[in-house]
Parts: structure tokens; C-alpha cells; sequence
């Protein structure tokens, strides 16, 4: 069936009663940038545009953030405007370009404090050059200026591109596609997928891709002199407009991507490379909001200082786990490097572990235990392994986080990423030392804990200082030092309320003299800050708190709710030792005095206030054995179910394969006579093996074409001339020629198969 062409079905006959030919003419001058055809078109691209900024709104990017309604709004008009004028694009766009950057600056400019406008220059030149600062010094940047910086440029620009692209080139899909991408990148930002935005969009654009399709049949029409209703573009508009809807209606009743999990997976997997480079750029942006609530601590290279905050309910991960004492910590990783704006990982290098392979964090240390848990991975982050103290070993294969030394392991990560929910057991090693052996560890630090634990960077405010000798006064030893902190942090409030430090402040000099109140990730900066002015070796971990109490015996689920911070203090032979100054949460008890544990082999637990001995099961020891197992379903019994599972889908895509293969080899083939049907057999299977059929080629040219392919092969003209003696004439194929044709037949498909085995040979030694 022949495919009609826009002129038969919209350009009108001209034998029709009551219509009389006509040649609409475009306006010429001034007047063609008012013609009414044009601002139909530019009126729908608005509305396109109008649900992109809407949506871009609603994502609330920065605080600050400008209405972008009027820097569009100019984009479109002067792509428009200028995409009509007769002169060449490479003189357009540097004018373009110029204005938009005017405009765009302008913008940005009644957005900064200052009186005059100079001031306010001044006020971007300054907070630019310090975000450049830390870009090219690694360092952490939580002001929101960049991000409007970069936004509102961007908004003009995408509307003046789309414009050009509509009413110079006539180009509908790249009109679209930039609006598109900003709009699709926000419904993935906002929590809930679809929006009344995305209607909009969605409606809009379905109308302007048949507006801009009839406007440019119209121009030939116009050039060739052929006649059209002059209000043609509208029917047509309205005719699409319903169905339009109907394409709305069938968006809307589509599942969310948050409901389609293999969507969101696979989405996830496409777009990795991409976040995985983004990630390290994260520290320059920390201003920009979390509409999704998501995680606290992202357990990635910073952890910034953000103001006010929410813990969402969202389940981060679970724990199998018995009765506790008092809380422990799920500790992620450890920061060393403090900055005004936040933390930062200095020196790190990983090294591979194998299953259950011995980490040396604990060599040479006094007073360790080694306890295990059971875990899933996290929602939404499934590299990270968690465990209770400092990272020993994992069931599975990872890799350690550490710094100059192997014993100063910072954090730990799966080499395989683990499914979401996936169980594991992991192993860490903590401090069952009691204050007199603290208080008497002295101040004799390796060389790698006094390099890297007790550097600030310069500028911190001397008040910090002043105020850290005077809570610590006559204490004489850093563990008591520690304590005193520790005690005076915990009588300031906790509030997850607090201001986002202001623009050049230190963070913790702020929450010490200015806010006094915060949460987690400021008393504890606010301890180690403290200590290192001391010369005492501090860092901040950060991860979940265990509480007590919740589900004994059973599986805990974590939630943001649970997310915390909190410091580590070194202490000579001891090691890493845990304190918690905020004051939503309880004292850490230390252990009564007991004799040293050895570190491994064989799982050994602490008894005293933390009572680990109830909280954790067997891990494997050295020679592989384990003891423990998951709370339902064997890890190897699911496996089991896994592999079964794979095989048994593998074996339904195969028959369906398999069945599919055979209807499209037998497609056709039915009825024909016997001479046909070899032949078309011997077409279908050389095509299939990559000998090109050429139908304006006769049988026996394509005979020929076989022949050189298959040199060894006999019986390719006997098939092709039956074939042409039974297509050409009115003889059958008598059944004696039959049963020679089958055999020839036989003959020349085995060859075409050891053609096909030897290309992919060939191709794979290659």
C-alpha cells in the first residue's frame, strides 16, 4: 500500500465547491516578524518552555535561585527574532551571545547584596574567584552563587537554541531536545516521577511537531505555486491537539520509573560512568538542594557542613544483631583532611582482599577484639562495607581504603558492587581498653598519626585554641583532654535547625561561638578541630548508629534516622579509640579491666558494658569453616535457587530462541514446489551467512555468486537451473529430478554452514 504524501492530504482540489484556490503570501519587511503563522509556533515553544522552568522551580535548586522565567522568555524572542534576519550565522550568534551574556549578568547581579552595581560585581568577582580556588585546590565549596552561575546562562542559552532551531532550521526534534534533557534531569531530581510540568511538556511538544511539519510542507507549497487553504495550519492544529491528549492520557497511565525497577536498574547502570566522574565534583556544588531526601553521608571523598538538615525515614540498610548494652557504631569510613566548608579524604590507595583475607589494623595493638555482624547492603549504595570498629574483613571480595601505612585502613568497599539487599558478614576490630590503660598510653605517635591526624589548615581562628586549654585545663594526659572536650560539647544542643555557616566563616568557629547548637557532623568536627589544636591525633568517622534495645535477636533496619558522626581519638598502642560528644546520644562506656585478646584466629568478643559477646555470631576462621548462617533462607540454598533459576530462564530463552529460529526459517517455504523451495532455502541460508541476494540479479547470475563463494561446493547449478526450468515453464519438477535436487540441496547447505563456522573462527583468532 502506497504511503500518501502531505500535499494529498492537506493541499485542496480544485474542483472542490466552495473553495477557490489560493496561494497564501508571507508578509514581507517588519511585518514577518508579527506574522501570526510564526507566533502560533513561537506561543507553543513557549509553553514548552514555561513546564521546563516551572519544573526547574520546583526542584529549587539553590536557595537563591532566580526566577528564570524572563531569561527564557528573551532567549526564545531573540532566537526568533534572529533567525529571520537574511544575514549569515556566523555574524548572528556573536550578537546573540553578547546580549545573552548582558542579560544573564544582569540577573545574576540583582541577586548579590550591594547598593550599587559595582558593589555588587565586585561581590560575584570575589565568590567566584574563591569557588575557582577550591576547584583547582581540591578543596570544598558550599556557596550557591556557581550554581546560579551556571543555570542561568544555560536557560537562555537552551531557549535561544531551540528558537534558531525551530524557525531557522525548521529542525523540530532540536528545538525540543535541550528543554527536554533539563526537564527529564529534574523529574529524576524531584521525589515523584511524573508532574504536571511534564504534561505540559509532553502536550506542547506533540503540538509542535506537527505545527512545525505543516508550516514547512506550506513553504513548498508556497514555492511551488500551489494552492491551500490559508487557515489550513490551524485545522490541522486543532486536529492535533486531540490527539495530543490521547498520547498525554497513555503517559500518565504508564508506570512511574521509581515502580519499574528494571528501568531504574538499567538506567542506573547507563548513566554510572557519568555519576561515578561527577562525584569527584560533588565538593564544589554542596549548596545544591536534596528535594529526594536520600542519604545524610554520601560515604564518598567530602563530607560537607550543610546548615540545616532532615533525616529522612528512608531504609538504609539492615542488621542481624542480639541484645546490646549501649549503642555501636556502623562505621563507612574515616576523614582526615578538615576544611573550613567540611572533611576530605588526603592520601588514599586501596588494596585487594580476597574472601575472609586478614586486614593488619589491629598488628601490634593492645586490648582489641574482633566482633562480626550480619548485613544487607545499603539501599542505593551497594559498594560500601560496613562494620562494627575498624574495617578487619568481608565475606566477600573488597578492597581496603588506607593511607601511608596498611594499618591506618580508613575504609572498605566491595570489588563487586552487591545487589540492594544482598546479606554479607563482615568483621571489624574495636577497643576493649579501660580508662587507666588510656590514661596512660602517653604521647609517643608513629609518624604517620602525627603527619596526618594533627595538621589544621592555616587561618583557623585562635579563639578555637584558646577555648580548647581552657575546657581541658589541668588535664595532664590526652585521654582526660579527650573526656573534658567530650563533656563540654555535649551541653550544647542538639538541632538539626542550624544556619548553613556563613560565606567565609570557619564552620566549627561558627558552631562554637556563633550558633552554638547543631547535630552530629558538628559536635564531632568541633571535638577533633579541638583536640588537634592540642597536638592529640583525631579524625571523623561517620556512618549509623546500632541502637539499644531494638528487635533483639531479630533484623534491625537502619534508616537515615540512624545516620551519625562521630570522632576517633589515637591513642599509642590502643589504637583508634571512639568518643561521642553529641548529646542525643549516650556516653560510650569503656570496658572494666581485662586481659589483652588475641586479635585472630578465632572470632574472640568483649564482655564488660559492651557487651559484644551477645551481639555477634561466628565468622569463618582461618581455615574457611564458619558458624554462622542467615536468619532465613542459606546463603548457599539461595544461591542454589539463583542458579537454578538462571538455567531455567536461559533454557525458555533457548526453546524460545530455538522456535523462533525455526518460524523465521520456515516462513514462506510452505507449498512451494520442490524446485522453489530448494532454492529458496539456498537464497534464505547464504543470505543468513552473509552472501548478498541481489533480486535484480537472475538465478543463475546468482548462481555464480555462490560458486565463487563456495568453491568445493557441487550441486548449486543443478538447484538453480531446476529452478529456473520450473519458474519459467509449466513442467513440474518430476519426482525422480526430486530426489536429486534434495540431495544437491544437502550438499550446498552443509558448505554454506562451514562457511558460516569458518568466518567466526576467523574472526576470533583475529
Amino acid at each position: 500500500m502506497r504511503q500518501a504524501s502531505w500535499d494529498e492530504m492537506f493541499a485542496p482540489r480544485h474542483d472542490a465547491p466552495g473553495i477557490l484556490p489560493e496561494v497564501p503570501r508571507e508578509p514581507e519587511g517588519w511585518r514577518r516578524l508579527f506574522w501570526w503563522e510564526d507566533l502560533v509556533s513561537l506561543t507553543l515553544l513557549g509553553i514548552v518552555y514555561v513546564s521546563v522552568i516551572a519544573s526547574v522551580d520546583r526542584a529549587n535548586w539553590v536557595d537563591e535561585m532566580p526566577s528564570l522565567y524572563l531569561i527564557s522568555l528573551l532567549g526564545l524572542v531573540m532566537g526568533a527574532a534572529l533567525a529571520r534576519l537574511p544575514w549569515r550565522e556566523v555574524l548572528i550568534h556573536p550578537f546573540a551571545l553578547l546580549i545573552g551574556a548582558a542579560a544573564s549578568l544582569g540577573q545574576i547581579l540583582l541577586t548579590l547584596p550591594g547598593a550599587a552595581p559595582w558593589d555588587r560585581y565586585w561581590e560575584l568577582h570575589d565568590r567566584m574567584a574563591g569557588w575557582f580556588h577550591a576547584a583547582f585546590t581540591g578543596g570544598i565549596s558550599n556557596d550557591e552563587l556557581p550554581v546560579i552561575v551556571l543555570v542561568v546562562p544555560l536557560c537562555w542559552l537552551a531557549a535561544y537554541a531551540s528558537a534558531w532551531a525551530a524557525f531557522r532550521w525548521h529542525n523540530v526534534w532540536l528545538a525540543l531536545v535541550p528543554g527536554g534533557i533539563v526537564l527529564l534531569s529534574n523529574i529524576s531530581y524531584l521525589p515523584g516521577q511524573f508532574s504536571f510540568a511534564f504534561v505540559v511538556y509532553l502536550l506542547g511538544g506533540a503540538l509542535l511537531v506537527t505545527r512545525l511539519n505543516v508550516t514547512s510542507q506550506s513553504q513548498r507549497w508556497r514555492a511551488s505555486e500551489t494552492p491551500y487553504p490559508p487557515l489550513l495550519s490551524l485545522s490541522v492544529l486543532h486536529a492535533s491537539f486531540w490527539i495530543a491528549i490521547a498520547l498525554v492520557v497513555v503517559a500518565w497511565l504508564m508506570p512511574a520509573a521509581n515502580e519499574a525497577g528494571a528501568l531504574e536498574s538499567l538506567w542506573t547502570r547507563t548513566t554510572a560512568p557519568l555519576t561515578e566522574r561527577a562525584q569527584g565534583w560533588s565538593r564544589l556544588f554542596v549548596a545544591v538542594n536534596s528535594p529526594q531526601g536520600g542519604r545524610v553521608h554520601d560515604f564518598d571523598d567530602i563530607v560537607p557542613f550543610l546548615g540545616s538538615l532532615e533525616l529522612p525515614s528512608s531504609v538504609a540498610l539492615e542488621v542481624l544483631a542480639g541484645q546490646l548494652d549501649q549503642p555501636a557504631y556502623l562505621r563507612a569510613q574515616s576523614y582526615d583532611v578538615y576544611t573550613p566548608a567540611g572533611w576530605q579524604r588526603s592520601y588514599e590507595q586501596r588494596l585487594g582482599l580476597d574472601t575472609n583475607q586478614i586486614t593488619d589494623v589491629d598488628v601490634d595493638l593492645q586490648d582489641r577484639a574482633t566482633v562480626s555482624i550480619w548485613l544487607t547492603s545499603p539501599a542505593g549504595e551497594a559498594e560500601t562495607v560496613f562494620s562494627v570498629g575498624q574495617p578487619r574483613r568481608v565475606d566477600k571480595r573488597a578492597a581496603v581504603r588506607w593511607t601511608r601505612v596498611r594499618e591506618d585502613v580508613t575504609g572498605s568497599s566491595f570489588i563487586h558492587p552487591l545487589p540492594e539487599g544482598a546479606w554479607y558478614q563482615s568483621a571489624g576490630s574495636v577497643s576493649i581498653a579501660n580508662e587507666d590503660a588510656l590514661r596512660g598510653a602517653g604521647r609517643t605517635y608513629p609518624g604517620w598519626v602525627s603527619d596526618l591526624y594533627r595538621d589544621l589548615q592555616p587561618g583557623m581562628p585562635e579563639r578555637v585554641r584558646e577555648l580548647a586549654e581552657a575546657v581541658t585545663g589541668a588535664a595532664t594526659n590526652p585521654y582526660d583532654q579527650a573526656e573534658a572536650i567530650e563533656a563540654y560539647l555535649r551541653t550544647i544542643p542538639y538541632d538539626l535547625n542550624v544556619p548553613n555557616p556563613p560565606r567565609g566563616r570557619d564552620a566549627v568557629d561558627y558552631f562554637l561561638f556563633d550558633a552554638q547548637r547543631g547535630y552530629f557532623d558538628y559536635h564531632a568536627s568541633a571535638m577533633v578541630v579541638m583536640l588537634r589544636e592540642l597536638g592529640i591525633p583525631a579524625r571523623l568517622a561517620v556512618g549509623y548508629v546500632l541502637e539499644v534495645g531494638e528487635n533483639e535477636g531479630q533484623n534491625i533496619v537502619i534508616t537515615e534516622r540512624d545516620a551519625f558522626a562521630w570522632p576517633e581519638v589515637y591513642f599509642p598502642s590502643y589504637g583508634w579509640i571512639e568518643f561521642n560528644p553529641t548529646p542525643n546520644e549516650p556516653l560510650i562506656e569503656r570496658p572494666r579491666p581485662r586481659p589483652a585478646l588475641a586479635p585472630l584466629p578465632g572470632e574472640t568478643t568483649g564482655g564488660g558494658p559492651l557487651d559484644l559477646g551477645g551481639l555477634f555470631d561466628g565468622f569463618p576462621n582461618e581455615d574457611g569453616a564458619t558458624s554462622a548462617a542467615l536468619p532465613a533462607e542459606s546463603a548457599g540454598n539461595r544461591t542454589s535457587w539463583v542458579l537454578l533459576g538462571i538455567g531455567a530462564g536461559l533454557a525458555a530463552l533457548a526453546v524460545a530462541g530455538g522456535g523462533g529460529l525455526a518460524l523465521a526459517w520456515r516462513r514462506g517455504l510452505g507449498g512451494l514446489p520442490p524446485a522453489a523451495g530448494y532454492w529458496e532455502r539456498t537464497v534464505r541460508l547464504a543470505t543468513w551467512t552473509r552472501i548478498p541476494y541481489d533480486r535484480s540479479r537472475t538465478p543463475r547470475e546468482h548462481a555464480n555468486a555462490l560458486r565463487d563463494a563456495l568453491p568445493e561446493t557441487d550441486g548449486i547449478d543443478l538447484l538453480s537451473d531446476a529452478y529456473v526450468r520450473e519458474r519459467f515453464s509449466s513442467r513440474a519438477t518430476p519426482p525422480a529430478d526430486a530426489a536429486r535436487l534434495a540431495a544437491a540441496w544437502r550438499g550446498v547447505r552443509n558448505g554454506l554452514l562451514r562457511r558460516a563456522v569458518q568466518r567466526v573462527l576467523r574472526r576470533d583468532s583475529g
